[in-house]
């Protein structure tokens, strides 16, 4: 599903849309790392959730 999400924004730019977030809960952040998203900061290490990003460009380096 991530994936398709990932390649739909980028297709013929639909939306201008550069990073996709998500505010993950500590249980899930192994699952997000895992796809290719980097936390946001360092600030919420230790929080119960975690802001993490997917930039869409690096889908071109694919």
């Amino acid at each position: 599903m991530l994936d398709f999400i990932k390649r739909y924004f980028t297709i013929d730019n639909k939306t201008g849309c550069r990073f996709i977030t998500v505010d993950a809960y500590a249980a899930a952040i192994p699952f997000y790392l895992h796809n290719g998203f980097v936390p946001l900061n360092e600030e919420d290490a230790d929080e119960p959730t975690r802001l993490l990003y997917f930039d869409l460009n690096d889908l071109d380096e694919d």
